[in-house]
């Protein structure tokens, strides 16, 4: 009897594990090791290497778990070294990391003495430097980076200067290499589903613009795309971009594209430096002479030391005169302005147009900043169609919308009268920005004791910091 028991259990176990055999060979995406999924158990990083040519940045992405220190993760990472064939390592070798702390958005990452080994070429070590700030500055809640070496602050890495404050993201001008043979690798990829965002010029940005030092909440706007080639407009940091990206294999949606080239679309302005009896004013221009490059402007006093400054109302604008025009270019998530600078140049300087002045020890222009006066359209990121203002509705109703924001993902919450949140989801819009997408969500509530005011919150979180941007809030009348 205890024989034929144990062949009914053995014969019940295989009829079972059959089964599931069964059920997972008719699922297509089912894992062939039935291990945990990656992504319940780990999280991913960016990292940057030099690629093979060592003249740029190649992204590679790793996993690390969730439980990780991502801080000092990225830089122990970075330190191991690339595993893509056409990456080459980006930090000397023996560098080690002795600690890494986040002070109120400064990240403090101490590495040692290793870490300053010359390579004897500055692009060499002005891209160690890039590298180590832009992954950083991909973490959310890290503005900066301040390196420091055995403890103390450095002022260069090798041959490239930085100085001692921390540093923020660095974009990197000029041409970008691409090796053919990875660009047909990632052809492939993509071919078979795998980071599909290559066939769109802005979400590659977004997902690989770290190599030129483009973040998650820069501005990207595609100004035009025609055969094979797409130009992005980009704000960093309040300054414009022009990035070039081309499909290298052929035209089309079915092709990758990759970066081509970065231009500032400004040109640096030094600081105005006292000791060389440099200062600054502000004034509205009244008239100009463009023949002579002279403007006549009335003072805007601003602060104690355009005061005490004695010059105008005549000044003379010096034919290398950097001009900056500051644009407006849109809201940011409380509502005030977002600005941009770009060259212009002194022919399009108009009366009425309110000045920044760097003046040089003689009286003399050197650096004009343009403010932008006009008044910009607000046009909020998230609209919700239904419900409305002061609607009534019961448990559940339907939330829809448009927005156009980071990844599409929208967040919905209700409050009631006392601020207490009755539901709170997250739904996933059918594009992401800068292309508008539709959400719809349900949201349901507990019965209440009696009708009651309530709030519809719709929202996006910043994938910096976490903080709520774009909210849209709603007053409804809850029964």
């Amino acid at each position: 009897m205890k024989r034929i028991a144990l062949v009914l259990i053995g014969l019940f176990i295989l009829t079972l594990s059959g089964c599931f055999a069964k059920v997972n060979s008719n699922d297509e995406n089912a894992p062939i090791n039935p291990k945990p999924m990656v992504q319940d158990v780990s999280k991913e990083i960016s990292l940057y290497f030099l690629n093979d040519k060592m003249n740029g940045l190649i992204l590679e992405k790793r996993l690390i778990s969730k439980d990780a220190d991502v801080l000092k993760q990225v830089v122990i990472e970075m330190i191991k070294g690339p595993t893509d064939e056409y990456a080459k390592p980006v930090l000397p070798s023996g560098t080690k990391l002795i600690s890494i702390e986040l002070q109120e958005g400064t990240a403090f990452v101490n590495l040692s003495k290793e870490f300053l080994q010359d390579s004897e070429d500055e692009e060499i070590d002005k891209l160690r430097v890039a590298a180590l700030i832009n992954a950083l500055t991909d973490i959310p809640g890290v503005d900066s980076v301040q390196i420091l070496v055995e403890g103390n602050k450095i002022d260069a890495v090798g041959k490239y200067k930085i100085g001692l404050d921390p540093l923020k993201r660095m974009i990197l001008i000029g041409d970008v290499y691409n090796n053919p043979d990875r660009i047909k690798k990632l052809q492939e990829r993509a071919d078979l589903g795998k980071e599909t965002w290559r066939f769109d010029p802005i979400q590659l940005l977004r997902k690989e613009g770290g190599i030129i030092g483009i973040g998650s909440e820069d501005d990207l706007t595609l100004k035009s795309e025609d055969n094979g080639v797409a130009y992005v407009e980009a704000i960093h940091d309040n300054k414009m971009y022009s990035i070039t990206l081309v499909q290298p294999l052929g035209k089309g949606s079915n092709y990758i594209w990759v970066i081509d080239n970065v231009k500032a679309k400004f040109t640096q302005i030094p600081e105005a430096n006292p000791l060389k009896g440099e200062s600054f004013i502000y004034g509205i221009v009244k008239a100009i002479d463009y023949q002579n490059r002279i403007i006549t402007i009335e003072r805007e006093y601003q602060d104690s030391q355009d005061v005490r400054n004695q010059v105008g109302p005549d000044i003379k604008v010096l034919p290398d005169a950097i001009i900056h025009f500051q644009a407006k270019v849109g809201y940011d998530s409380q509502g005030g302005f977002k600005y941009a600078e770009k060259d212009i140049n002194f022919a399009e300087i108009k009366i009425g147009d309110e000045l920044g002045i760097i003046l040089n020890k003689d009286k003399e222009a050197r650096a004009i900043i343009v403010s932008d006066r006009s008044n910009i359209s607000y046009e909020p990121n998230i609209k919700v169609i239904s419900p409305v203002r002061n609607n009534v509705v019961t448990s559940p109703f339907k939330v829809i919308g448009k927005a156009r924001i980071f990844e599409g993902n929208v967040n919905i919450r209700l409050v009631d009268s006392n601020g207490n949140v009755l539901n709170e989801t997250f739904v996933q819009a059918s594009n992401a920005a800068p292309s508008w997408g539709d959400f719809e969500a349900i949201i349901s509530y507990k019965p209440l004791k009696e009708p009651q005011n309530g709030i519809l919150q719709v929202f996006s979180l910043s994938p910096k910091d976490g903080s709520v941007q774009n909210l849209v809030s709603i007053p409804l009348k809850l029964k």
